[in-house]
């Protein structure tokens, strides 16, 4: 079987509608709405009609569907139509509700029947099918809300309908059985209730369902004055008690009237949040000997039809709504009243067999199960859903109500048809505000330790500066170090070298020093020899002579090593400069011995006397050359290891150099790093601080 279409009763306005659920709380199948949007929409194959919604909703944002435009538009192009009016009429318009009927009546309306007397007839359908078909159980079914949810959420009750019309219908067919004059007209029917369009629509018999409080804002809005209006009686006999039909128990005042004591087997039920548990109980019982109550008396409206969405008297007293009611049927019983002494109701029980007919009322249902798409999670989906919502534990399904479902299982149920989300669950919200609360205690923990982190960055980022700077200008210094060593180390080099080719003019120097003695002490012997023999003066002169140029060479020789000494050569550089005057002097006196020849021999005393103080002083000079020689090894020695490690000194302070450059080059990264550290900290500053504005 498939879906069947359902017409809508109910709409929306979704400007108006903030999401509050109290749809869903005041609805007694729920899954019908549609919470999964930004409002709520209704899947209308699967709402029964019963108008709760409207009721509950303090924004405004529902309200009927109805088929008043079209009534009145249908007036206005002249149809014959006939008003069937639902006892309810009384509670809305109180006293005027006759004269609600010569409204209509200025309206083109023909004629008016009281739904009241097809109620009566209503009571016979069923009381006939009792005796005939003994059932377990008969469910009342004036009620078209309750009929739409039986057909679609519990097929399984469909036999235990009243297999009868409502009074509504009773009504419309006993009119158009007992009154060919109005065979067609069309039938607009003044109901309290908006899930009889549905009842119409499946029966095909009544053209209009028009709502009272539809009227009566049309009414109100127009400014009309019912009381100035004529009162028109209802055409057709009058109902005795039935006129309470609108009332919870009304069903049951009329029953008693024909079986005394079936009270006592009859449950009375009405209110979503009380029939429809009660038919889901029945469902479960269904396949058990409980004894089940032999006839439900149900109304989906806690104040019956008096309070119906179709009346606009939902939040109107119950006593209100009932007093005028009550008049009327106490009115009505009167009337009904024979003569002393007869059964009082014998003579109306005649009439109400007139109307009454067999097979007439019958009435079937349609199986609208198809329409309900509804799928149940099992345990292990249900399971995902709770943790979906933050339900970890068996403490977490409380079951609060807030959804509108009045359980987690069911809230979980409408998530898993995607008719609702997670973020519909107070609970959900409440575990998101915790954590949330939570997460703005670590913020703040957070923002603390970032300033502290940040003022840390700061003085760490100041002491790179100072230290880069102290680096850049100890690579400088090492630079320049590295220059002047590197200058350094090639005079080293150049003095080595220098000083190995002086120390072969010293050995040179020392050799001469030697023969400078040995030729003295030839000079002596050569003096000594003078004394004996003047023959040898002309040699001896020449080697004089010739002494005397080897000493100013060599007196030369070592004031130049002297000057190369510095301070450690000043007194060989005194020995030298008398060597030298000691050498010219002799030099001189060579050229003048041929001149002075004939004084030789007067001198000859003092010249050997000189001679002998000349080998002295050769002799200390020979050893103060010897000593500088010594000397002179020992600064060699030393210019040459200072020039062979000079190598290892360049190359250390070239690695030094390089080692500088690189601490420089990671001192500046460094640096770099750490700006960036503290500017990543700033930023986490600023979002830690809009995410406190934000809160």
């Amino acid at each position: 079987m498939g879906k069947t279409k359902l017409t809508p009763v109910v709409q929306i306005d979704e400007k108006k509608c903030i999401n509050c659920y109290a749809c869903i709380t005041g609805c007694p199948v729920k899954f019908c709405m549609d919470g999964s949007g930004e409002v709520l929409t209704i899947n209308h194959d699967i709402c029964v009609g019963c108008g709760n919604c409207i009721i509950v909703c303090s924004h405004k944002a529902r309200s009927i569907i109805d088929d008043t435009d079209t009534f009145f538009r249908d007036l206005k192009r002249g149809e014959k139509i006939v008003a069937v009016v639902a006892p309810a009429i009384v509670a809305v318009f109180q006293e005027k509700f006759l004269n609600f009927n010569g409204w209509l009546k200025s309206l083109g309306i023909e004629s008016f029947f009281d739904v009241s007397f097809g109620a009566e007839l209503t009571v016979i359908s069923y009381l006939e099918h009792i005796k005939k078909n003994n059932p377990r159980t008969v469910i009342a079914q004036p009620c078209p809300a309750i009929v739409s949810y039986i057909q679609i959420y519990h097929p399984e009750l469909i036999p235990y309908l009243a297999p009868a019309d409502s009074p509504m219908l009773h009504t419309v067919k006993m009119i158009r059985e007992y009154y060919p004059k109005y065979k067609n007209h069309k039938i607009a029917m003044i109901s309290p209730c908006i899930a009889k369009k549905r009842e119409f629509d499946e029966t095909k018999m009544v053209d209009y369902n028009v709502t009272m409080l539809a009227l009566r804002e049309y009414i109100d809005k127009n400014n009309i004055d019912l009381f100035k209006l004529p009162q028109i009686e209802y055409e057709g006999p009058h109902a005795e008690r039935a006129v309470g039909f609108s009332s919870p128990g009304g069903l049951l005042d009329t029953a008693e009237r024909f079986v005394p004591g079936i009270r006592r087997r009859t449950h009375k039920s009405e209110g979503v949040h009380t029939i429809y548990p009660y038919l889901e109980e029945m469902v479960e019982l269904l396949h058990t000997d409980v004894e089940l109550s032999l006839l439900v008396d149900c109304l989906n409206c806690e104040k019956g039809c008096n309070g119906g969405p179709g009346t606009g008297n939902s939040k109107t007293p119950t006593a209100i709504l009932e007093n005028p009611v009550r008049k009327r049927r106490h009115k009505l019983e009167e009337y009904h009243k024979h003569q002393k002494g007869e059964w009082v109701y014998k003579k109306y029980h005649k009439t109400l067999d007139k109307f009454w007919k067999k097979d007439l009322y019958n009435r079937e249902y349609l199986d609208l199960s198809a329409n309900n798409f509804l799928k149940t999670p099992n345990e292990a989906e249900l399971t995902k859903i709770y943790h979906s919502l933050k339900k970890f534990e068996a403490k977490d399904i409380y079951d609060c109500t807030a959804c509108g479902y009045g359980s987690c299982k069911s809230m979980a149920t409408a998530i898993y048809n995607n008719l609702n989300k997670p973020e519909h669950c107070s609970h959900y919200i409440l575990a998101l505000l915790q954590e949330e609360m939570k997460v703005e205690e670590l913020l703040h923990i957070l923002s603390d330790h970032i300033n502290s982190a940040t003022e840390l960055i700061d003085g760490i980022n100041t002491i790179v500066e100072d230290l880069s700077k102290s680096i850049d200008m100890q690579a400088h210094s090492v630079e320049e170090t590295s220059k002047k060593t590197e200058i350094m180390v090639s005079s080293i080099k150049t003095t080595s070298t220098i000083s190995k080719n002086k120390q072969e003019d010293i050995k040179e120097l020392i050799e001469n020093a030697a023969m400078g003695q040995e030729s003295m002490r030839g000079t002596i012997q050569s003096v000594q020899e003078i004394s004996q023999s003047v023959d040898g003066i002309a040699s001896a002169i020449k080697i004089i002579s010739a002494i005397a140029a080897n000493t100013n060479l060599l007196s030369m020789n070592a004031a130049i090593e002297a000057a190369h000494a510095g301070d450690a050569g000043r007194g060989f550089a005194v020995v030298a400069n008398e060597i030298r005057r000691l050498s010219e002097s002799t030099r001189e006196n060579s050229r003048n011995i041929s001149q002075t020849l004939k004084n030789i021999i007067d001198g000859i005393a003092v010249t050997s006397k000189q001679s002998n103080d000349t080998d002295a002083r050769i002799t200390e000079m020979s050893k103060e050359i010897n000593d500088f020689a010594l000397t002179m090894t020992d600064l060699i020695n030393t210019f040459n290891e200072l020039s062979s490690n000079s190598g290892e000194i360049t190359s250390t302070l070239e690695s030094l150099r390089v080692q500088s450059n690189e601490v420089k080059n990671v001192y500046s990264q460094m640096l770099s790093m750490t700006k960036k550290v503290r500017d990543s900290m700033h930023e986490l500053t600023e979002i830690a601080k809009k995410k406190d504005s934000i809160h």
